[in-house]
């Protein structure tokens, strides 16, 4: 996985300059505008490089979790750095919209086609790690990245047809709207997993249901905590009353064993208690 990483973070440095330089050049707002977003994605990818190392270190005496919410971080940073560009590119397209300017369309074409393969090649890379918070910050920055060099592509064609240099500025916008929806999930997710909030689609009350009628010595389920450590660690704990009887230790394992396996908990903790 570091490996791709790797791979990809070099191939973006070197389009970057080929398209901010060319933006400039050729007095491209689309082309700017997506050269913006592909630093972002440039510092994206070092932030994600550097947790995707952090998030290995074992756990210690300072974090006893251990570093694998550095992921976490690493997706909200991500989604705040394209939010601030997103902000200053939408008012540069509006202020390009009112009084439009000359470019070479058919030069920013190929500077264009030129970032779609860099970043299909990038998305096929890190497909198969996408479902990691980490790599998905990277990955969303990149599929915008190849949706823009899109958007690029077709305004660049519609301006050499019409002679509408707006379209660029357009472009710009549609660009930026591309980023919104996915940057908001991110966020979403980053933040719900930051404030130990419960995994999406998880049903807390079946949950009780289920440890309450897991051994016939329950009887009530008390505290009952489940939390998203990261994306793939979901911890469960509670509090559990007796009514006299004994569990035994044996019994606990077993229905420990079966809660993580029916929900799929990473860990689980159950402490006993008997009524007084």
């Amino acid at each position: 996985m570091t490996y791709n990483l790797g791979t990809v973070f070099i191939l973006t440095i070197g389009y970057f300059f080929i398209e901010l330089l060319g933006g400039l050049y050729y007095n491209s707002l689309a082309l700017l505008t997506d050269a913006s977003f592909m630093a972002i994605n440039i510092t994206g990818q070092l932030i994600v490089l550097y947790v995707a190392k952090l998030s290995k270190r074992p756990a210690d005496n300072n974090n006893t979790f251990g570093y694998e919410r550095a992921k976490v971080l690493s997706g909200l940073f991500n989604g705040m750095l394209v939010g601030f560009v997103l902000f200053f590119v939408l008012v540069d397209s509006y202020n390009r919209i009112r009084n439009p300017q000359a470019l070479d369309a058919g030069k920013v074409f190929y500077i264009a086609l030129l970032g779609l393969l860099v970043n299909g090649f990038g998305l096929l890379k890190l497909y198969k790690s996408s479902g990691d918070i980490n790599i998905k910050g990277a990955y969303i920055l990149i599929l915008n990245d190849a949706l823009g060099s899109v958007g690029v592509i077709v305004s660049s064609v519609i301006i050499q047809l019409t002679g509408l240099y707006v379209m660029d500025a357009v472009t710009s916008i549609f660009i930026g709207l591309l980023v919104a929806y996915p940057i908001y999930s991110l966020l979403k997710g980053s933040i719900g997993i930051l404030m130990e909030g419960t995994p999406v689609g998880m049903d807390i009350e079946g949950v009780r249901r289920f440890i309450g009628n897991g051994l016939d010595c329950i009887k009530q389920v008390k505290d009952l905590r489940v939390w998203v450590l990261t994306p793939e660690k979901t911890i469960m704990a509670a509090r559990v009353r007796t009514d006299g009887q004994v569990c035994s230790r044996d019994e606990i394992k077993a229905l420990k064993k079966r809660l993580e396996s029916k929900f799929g908990f990473h860990d689980v903790y159950v402490e006993i208690y008997e009524e007084g």
